[in-house]
């Protein structure tokens, strides 16, 4: 016979701690996925410039895929699907109705990542636009932020 007392219950058992449990927070990942996919934004943009001047390869039938011809496209691509696997695992985690609203950082980050690495020019209007979806961003992180503190 088993004595009762032996066994672990649990209030005995105790959860071991996670050392790297803060990599796999939907709500840092949803950041990781913006900053990827925002990168293969910068980097495609940056592949089909780079090939656009070279007649030999934008001509023809497949001057579409002249894009595949460069490096920077296939990073990009690499990025894009990292961005969706992030987006995968944080979809497990956050109910959409919140989580896509957070991930439109993306509309923050690609305007100003396109002005600081691609020196494009972004008009003032724009950056006005920038500045409200970004508040709108804050007014939903907020108190997401206070409920996980209280978790």
């Amino acid at each position: 016979m088993i004595e009762t007392a032996a066994l672990p219950t649990a209030s005995r058992v105790r959860p071991r701690p996670r050392p790297f449990a803060w990599v796999v927070n939907p709500y840092l990942l949803i950041f990781v996925g913006a900053v990827l996919d925002t990168t293969g934004e910068v980097l495609l943009s940056k592949g089909s410039r780079l090939v656009a001047n070279n007649a030999a390869l934008t001509a023809g039938v497949l001057g579409w895929a002249a894009p595949l011809h460069s490096i920077w496209t296939w990073i990009g691509i690499v990025s894009y699907v990292l961005s969706l696997l992030t987006w995968l695992q944080v979809l497990r985690f956050v109910p959409l109705s919140i989580a896509f609203p957070l991930v439109n950082v993306v509309h923050v980050l690609v305007p100003w990542a396109a002005h600081t690495f691609l020196h494009e020019t972004v008009p003032p209007r724009l950056w006005a636009g920038i500045g409200l979806i970004f508040v709108g961003i804050l007014v939903i992180a907020r108190p997401l932020m206070k409920v996980e503190e209280k978790l």
